[in-house]
């Protein structure tokens, strides 16, 4: 008998049915999928649908979590934030291998979906290729280390005025290491001073530092499920990136043009800033204005948020481990005295000092974890071949308190860099506050300048030590409890600050008293360039 097949009828209404449930089931197999790890990804811990590891984090504070993976899953393993998966390296070999040996391939960046719309598409240490190579170039000549030390006067000076400041206001010393390390940077790129910490454009800085730090390296849903980027104008971050780009544009266009209204007013303080407006005429089309502007804020940027973090971090090390205060004091009486304060050049005569600042790195890093890179080509780790475009983090925090670098990590401790100074940032690099390989901070040496003109000046004039409440005990500072953000801060707490004797007040007061007369305008600005300032502004790269 024959058989005979029977093609049975399928109206429209069943076929629009099945398309819509084969669509339907589509869309929940690649929901279910959102979240998984590659397979040719270095294994971490497991995974839940969608969110990844997202939900297993502190998302203000995912460094610790990610420091006690490494325990379970090796110094270097994927997490997958949301669809996005990361690699995280924790310790200081596996970085060195990856970001300096291999650092042709790892120096680019990913996208940064939220903070570019945060930036209306521009964030000059952000960009790759020739966006980054320009603004690098630009940098690198105003901080190359010939230029760095013409810029002493400007940071000594600003410590001399934190120092009068503290000894005016004692209760107030935090915001007068934000007006310090801000009016270096104002300075620098502005031609500016901010004379007071009461100044709003203290405030203008901090937060607009703040903001960004908070929410847009914290990372959000565009970075996480980049499929959402198409969808963007329906999510909370775009009303508020949007508001934030405007109000951050306000902020640098008023620094920017306060340039050249100086300039039109007779005040040529060399500047950043004034350099670029002046090749912009002289016809460079590589940077826009808006660009040169963004570029210039970086500078800032970049001297204002790491100094004032790891001071504060060194001042609540000498409240919690007077010792190191101790003997700090001790080194700088050896060599400085009591006539007058210590100056960029007793640097070299000054080790303990040193170590002490490469201990404030250590112990409480100012970025935790690096900012992120990509893979641009071939990249291995063991048995792992990294495809192009595989995202890659080094947890600066893991590295920092890893045991077997550095015993009792919780202990704030300068001795263990003594004869090892240079080891910090050397070839076999023990510290990654400032990066590490091609996208290592251009800023590194200046900010590294003025920490220490701004410490050894402090433990010059100063004791400082824990405050104490009306029945005399003293008030707990807690090195962990920190401000979040991509760049992390001990949050405000209270310490005793008295000058060490009568004496050095009055050196402190003659040193200032002594500036003004022979520096300073009746507004404490600037009436005469410091000696080759001008020659280190001039920018005469080629980009």
């Amino acid at each position: 008998m024959a058989l005979t097949h029977r093609v049975l009828p399928f109206s429209a209404g069943t076929l629009a049915s099945v398309a819509v449930s084969a669509a339907l089931g589509y869309l929940i197999y690649r929901l279910l999928r959102l979240g998984r790890r590659p397979a040719y990804l270095p294994p971490g811990p497991q995974t839940q649908a969608i969110w990844g590891n997202l939900k297993q984090c502190d998302p203000s504070f995912p460094q610790h979590q990610y420091a006690d993976w490494a325990l379970t899953h090796g110094p270097v393993y994927t997490v997958m934030q949301g669809d996005t998966p990361q690699i995280i390296v924790n310790r200081a070999t596996e970085a060195r291998d990856i970001f300096v040996k291999q650092g042709a391939y790892t120096q680019n960046r990913p996208p940064f979906r939220s903070i570019m719309l945060l930036r209306d598409g521009y964030f000059p240490s952000l960009m790759n290729g020739s966006k980054w190579q320009n603004a690098r170039k630009m940098w690198q000549v105003v901080l190359s280390s010939s230029a760095i030390k013409n810029y002493i006067p400007y940071q000594e000076l600003e410590s001399e005025q934190l120092l009068l400041d503290t000894l005016n206001e004692p209760l107030l010393w935090y915001d007068h290491l934000e007006r310090f390390a801000n009016s270096v940077g104002m300075v620098m790129v502005n031609g500016y001073r901010i004379t007071s910490s009461s100044d709003p454009i203290v405030k203008e800085t901090v937060e607009d530092l703040y903001d960004l730090s908070r929410v847009g390296f914290s990372g959000n849903m565009l970075d996480f499920w980049p499929f959402l980027e198409r969808v963007v104008w329906t999510l909370p971050i775009y009303k508020l990136g949007r508001r934030m780009a405007k109000k951050h544009k306000d902020y640098i266009w008023k620094n920017y043009f306060g340039v050249k209204q100086r300039a039109e007013q007779g005040t040529r303080l060399p500047s950043f800033n004034r350099t670029i407006q002046e090749r912009l005429q002289e016809g460079w089309t590589e940077v826009s204005e808006l660009e040169g502007a963004e570029i210039g804020q970086h500078l800032l940027s970049g001297s204002t948020d790491t100094v004032v973090s790891t001071l504060t971090t060194c001042i609540a090390a000498l409240c919690l481990f007077p010792d190191v205060q101790r003997k700090a004091q001790e080194e700088i009486d050896r060599v400085v005295g009591l006539d007058r304060l210590p100056r960029g050049e007793d640097e070299i005569n000054l080790p303990y000092i040193q170590q002490l600042l490469l201990e404030a790195q250590r112990w409480c890093p100012a970025m935790p974890l690096c900012v992120a890179r990509v893979t641009s080509g071939p990249v291995s780790w063991g048995k792992y071949n990294f495809p192009e475009n595989t995202g890659l983090t080094i947890n600066t925090y893991a590295i920092h308190n890893d045991p077997e670098l550095y015993p009792e990590p919780h202990i704030f401790m300068p001795e263990r860099w003594e004869g090892r100074i240079k080891a910090a940032h050397g070839e076999n690099q023990l510290l990654f506050t400032f990066g590490a390989g091609r996208r290592f901070c251009p800023g590194k040496s200046l900010a590294e300048k003025s920490l220490f003109i701004a410490i050894a000046r402090w433990l010059w004039a100063f004791n400082t030590s824990h405050a104490t409440d009306e029945e005399g005990n003293k008030i707990p500072i807690d090195p962990k409890d920190l401000r979040p953000g991509n760049i992390v801060r001990i949050k405000r707490f209270s310490a005793d600050v008295q000058p060490r004797s009568p004496q050095r007040a009055g050196v402190i007061r003659r040193v200032w008293r002594e500036k003004c007369d022979t520096l300073l305008d009746e507004n404490h600005q600037w009436k005469t360039n410091p000696e080759r300032i001008a020659e280190s502004m001039k920018m005469e790269c080629d980009i």
